[in-house]
């Protein structure tokens, strides 16, 4: 499958990785137009610390347009120049899949005609230095169409590719839940552990019961005017759950902060503030939440 990655941060590294085992997959990378020197390998350390190279490939004009996959793995808040540097390249045929944190509007896919789909990882994956990626966590995809429309066929050989690459995989007829949930937990997680510098799993300890309680309250009420029920004490167990299988790891925003990269904050508990606003909702907790990783972001 001739497949194109656009970011070359944890994530894209990742996945060109692991779609990089299968001989049979033809990958090239889009990297920023802030990387000034490109190395001619990637380097990959996966969960037992075993490291492996792999030629790197940049993708040209004729790469991205021959491309049947192009996988767009970069923050939430630069999709929009993404698409704009990129959509008249890309071409009709192509499935596009987006893989970010957050939320944004659906609106930034109308100019692309193409199938686009939403991918959600639990996978961790961290940045040891510029093109050396480890995989630091064993977890789950889930894909689900956004918009467009998919031709059962290549959304066969799409699932079949990237179940094989990296483990496990499912397809979602309502990736908007799913999306949801992961939104909930970022919202908890993500801030928490960037203003307390602290790892996933401290979100575990009686100190955090009330705020986490409190965003979860918000999240469920706004939620529900989008059309997406939560039952609180699942909710606030999903949470758990996931800082107890990441305990070790050092979520995105509190790399972000500690890189001094701006963060996702505006796409995350900021999509939550954003819709309350709609409704005439007070959520006080994301909004602080918001403050306080803004001060850390100066």
């Amino acid at each position: 499958m001739n497949i194109t990655i656009v970011g070359q941060g944890a994530m894209g590294l990742l996945w060109y990785h692991q779609l990089a085992k299968d001989s049979s997959n033809h990958l090239s990378l889009v990297c920023s137009s802030r990387i000034k020197s490109v190395p001619k390998t990637t380097i990959f350390s996966d969960i037992n610390n075993e490291i492996t190279r792999k030629p790197l490939t940049l993708a040209n004009n004729s790469a991205l347009y021959n491309a049947e996959l192009i996988l767009i793995c970069v923050k939430s808040y630069q999709i929009e120049s993404v698409l704009m540097t990129l959509a008249e390249q890309i071409n009709a045929s192509a499935t596009v899949i987006f893989c970010h944190n957050g939320m944004v509007d659906v609106n930034l896919f109308a100019p692309l005609k193409n199938a686009c789909y939403a991918l959600l990882t639990t996978h961790g994956s961290k940045i040891v230095k510029p093109f050396h990626v480890q995989h630091t966590g064993l977890g789950h995809n889930d894909l689900g169409l956004i918009s467009g429309k998919a031709k059962p066929e290549i959304q066969e050989k799409l699932l079949a590719t990237l179940t094989r690459a990296l483990p496990s995989l499912t397809f979602s007829n309502n990736i908007k839940e799913q999306q949801w949930l992961k939104l909930a937990i970022n919202c908890v997680i993500n801030p928490i552990t960037a203003i307390d510098n602290v790892e996933n799993g401290q979100l575990l300890n009686d100190k955090y019961t009330t705020v986490i309680d409190k965003l979860l309250s918000e999240i469920i009420i706004v939620a529900a005017d989008e059309n997406v029920k939560f039952d609180f004490n699942e909710l606030q167990e999903s949470v758990r759950q996931v800082a107890k299988y990441t305990a070790k790891n050092c979520s995105s925003m509190r790399s972000d902060i500690l890189q001094k990269r701006k963060t996702e904050i505006n796409d995350i508990n900021g999509y939550i503030v954003h819709l309350a606003k709609k409704i005439g909702f007070s959520v006080p907790e994301n909004e602080k939440l918001i403050q306080q990783v803004k001060m850390l972001e100066i």
